[in-house]
């Protein structure tokens, strides 16, 4: 392995364990965050997207999912276009449970952005991004 494909697998490393020491010192799971996270500020979405936007498996969502249903921070209802696909929306106390959940990851977010500056954000965005549409494509090639 190459040193860069060891730096790139440890610093993605690092920083999902960052992310995941950060939701248990809040006492949720690390998959329970980032469904929040999606939800969060979206009129609604579906489990699917969930699914495609976090790289979490249909099962670990859909578990998370019947979580957030049961403490009533979330409801589902049947989608416009496809009756069986479900819409999750959160409830006020689910507004409120993840803004009180998210705010502070989000000012630590906002706060490593601003130390970090704008072309160095934009940079490792597009570089993502990059990463992303090569490795999708080149993925797609092989299976």
């Amino acid at each position: 392995m190459k040193s860069y494909e060891k730096k790139f697998w440890e610093a993605w490393g690092r920083t999902n364990a960052l992310y995941s020491l950060w939701a248990s010192s809040r006492n949720v799971s690390y998959y329970q965050l980032f469904v929040l996270y999606a939800l969060d500020g979206q009129q609604y979405t579906t489990q699917k997207k969930i699914c495609e936007c976090t790289g979490l498996t249909k099962q670990t969502v859909n578990g998370v999912v019947r979580m957030l249903k049961n403490k009533r921070y979330i409801e589902l209802s049947s989608g416009c276009k496809d009756k069986r696909e479900k819409q999750l929306t959160l409830t006020n106390s689910g507004i409120m449970y993840a803004k009180e959940l998210l705010t502070p990851l989000y000012e630590l977010e906002r706060m490593i952005f601003e130390f970090m500056g704008d072309e160095r954000v934009h940079w490792m965005i597009d570089s993502l991004e990059l990463f992303n549409i090569i490795f999708q494509k080149e993925m797609g090639d092989k299976i």
